[in-house]
């Protein structure tokens, strides 16, 4: 079970929000606040491995895999200075057409590292990740 979950209904086509996930794996700047840079430093076996840069000098890789058929987004931390974990990005579309993202954090602290973050930074992280995504693809479909 994934230490956080956010879940937002969006009001847009299952379409536009799964082209924007796949979007964000590309260029987390738009997405992620405090994104300073982001790299794609490799792309195989249907994964891409991608370096992003945080605010603080942290940097670290992640593996990105896309799953078309379930509409999830999978980010693996490969070298986090402190945690180890994923990230799922997830789309849910209903029988009736409605699109719902949910977004899953599982970050734990490396063996032998101290977690410094406030109990409530990295649930208010992925809320505010859900909600900056939703925001775009609404935008998006409102102006086609």
């Amino acid at each position: 079970m994934p230490a956080h979950r956010v879940s937002s209904p969006v009001n847009a086509s299952s379409d536009t929000v799964w082209a924007v996930l796949l979007d964000k794996m590309e260029h987390p700047q738009r997405y992620i606040e405090d994104a300073l840079d982001a790299e794609i430093l490799d792309r195989s076996g249907g994964a891409v491995v991608r370096q992003l840069v945080l605010p603080g000098g942290v940097s670290f890789r992640e593996r990105i895999t896309a799953d078309r058929v379930t509409r999830t987004i999978t980010f693996t931390l490969l070298d986090h200075p402190v945690y180890e974990g994923t990230v799922v990005n997830r789309l849910r579309v209903a029988p009736a057409g409605g699109a719902e993202l949910i977004f899953e954090l599982d970050w734990r602290p490396r063996p032998g590292c101290r977690d410094d973050r406030s109990p409530g930074e990295l649930p208010g992280l992925i809320e505010s990740s859900v909600m900056h995504t939703r925001r775009i693809a609404e935008a998006l479909e409102n102006r086609a």
